[in-house]
């Protein structure tokens, strides 16, 4: 069963991307803090996208893709194990790439690419907050192919004694859902603004399907009976005209009202 939307936390995949893609600053800041990286300058931030690779090719839905002066990062909220993390990042990474080159190009032009994934589990049983891979020769480790791919995978719930302040205070957020240090209370504002916000409010009723992608497979035939179920809900304090002006179209709202 779906969550009411007041009832969203940031940890929720809608909500997360909704207040990281509208707010550039917020955005980069917890990249940074992340990753220990600097961002000089946002050249793209996605609006949850879809990216195809070919026309019966598995597209990807990305939760957060922010494109920097220097490097691509692809930031994921991953709120359950569904132990094929490591391959997904490994599609991710490949398709971003694809998306990224144009034909003739060099592979020079390639970017750095971050796929980075925040989690409130322990995906190698390590107990490190951070997981941070990169292809090394396996006859000589001391060798980086240096192709500017990096996967990471962030436990929220790991051992946080090296880690910055600021990320102390991100992860312990994330893993209790408590604010407690600049960044957490800044983000924890965010998302009450974010549930007086109408219009997402009536997105979430809508297009939230789109979200369970991640976790389920086959949700197309879903959508009607959302949407339905949206439209039916506002029709308890709107008329069919002022549903439509919310952005619905007529013959949506004429399908929802005969099937009440």
């Amino acid at each position: 069963m779906k969550t009411g939307y007041k009832e969203l936390t940031f940890t929720n995949d809608f909500l997360f991307c909704k207040i990281l893609q509208n707010d550039e600053e917020l955005c980069k800041e917890i990249v940074e803090t992340l990753l220990d990286v600097r961002i000089r300058e946002v050249i793209y931030l996605n609006k949850h996208e879809g990216i195809d690779i070919t026309s019966d090719g598995r597209g990807v839905s990305l939760d957060v893709y922010l494109e920097g002066d220097a490097s691509i990062y692809d930031i994921e909220m991953q709120m359950y194990n569904p132990g094929n993390l490591p391959k997904r990042s490994r599609y991710y990474q490949g398709i971003i790439d694809v998306n990224n080159l144009e034909r003739g190009d060099s592979f020079s032009k390639l970017k750095k690419t971050y796929i980075v994934f925040i989690c409130p589990f322990d995906s190698f049983g390590l107990g490190y907050y951070r997981y941070t891979f990169e292809n090394r020769c396996t006859e000589n480790l001391n060798l980086q192919l240096d192709d500017d791919a990096v996967k990471v995978f962030i436990n929220a719930k790991g051992k946080l004694d090296k880690a910055s302040p600021k990320l102390q205070d991100f992860l312990n957020y994330i893993a209790s859902g408590r604010a407690a240090g600049d960044l957490s209370t800044r983000i924890d504002s965010r998302v009450r603004d974010a549930k007086d916000n109408k219009k997402w409010e009536v997105e979430y009723m809508t297009l939230d399907w789109k979200f369970e992608e991640k976790y389920k497979e086959g949700l197309e035939e879903g959508r009607a009976e959302g949407l339905f179920s949206a439209i039916k809900t506002l029709m308890e304090k709107y008329t069919p005209d002022e549903i439509i002006a919310m952005g619905f179209s007529e013959d949506d709202v004429n399908s929802a009202i005969s099937t009440k």
